[in-house]
């Protein structure tokens, strides 16, 4: 069964520290219920999900599992409407300890969302 929730469409890595992904953002997607009627704006924490699952992808395609476990320096800089598609952008660094995921979701070339996500490896 697909995630109703979800609207990541694509995942790749460029580089060994790059992420890529593409994100459609229907217009009956139920992020939009009740946020806001006559005025429709994607939530924040959609798009810092749609982040959160190209790292979890990208991860499994590696055989690594993580657990997310930091937010910070989040930034909601444009709304983010019906019909829109993002480009996910992903960079991130493995200090051995933890792994920082530094991002930008842009949409039409304007960065709308920015920020970083920490995260530890899963032993099992």
């Amino acid at each position: 069964m697909e995630n109703q929730w979800s609207l990541l469409k694509e995942v790749k890595a460029t580089t060994n520290n790059n992420i890529e992904a593409l994100a459609d953002v229907p217009a009956d997607s139920p992020w939009f219920s009740g946020h806001f009627p006559g005025e429709p704006i994607l939530p924040g924490i959609a798009l810092v999900y749609i982040v959160k699952q190209a790292i979890i992808e990208e991860a499994l395609k590696k055989g690594t599992q993580l657990q997310l476990y930091s937010l910070r320096r989040i930034r909601f800089t444009q709304p983010v409407r019906p019909g829109d598609t993002l480009s996910i952008s992903i960079n991130y660094e493995d200090t051995g300890e933890d792994i920082l995921f530094s991002f930008k979701v842009i949409n039409k070339e304007n960065v709308v969302s920015s920020g970083q996500i920490t995260a530890k490896k899963i032993n099992g």
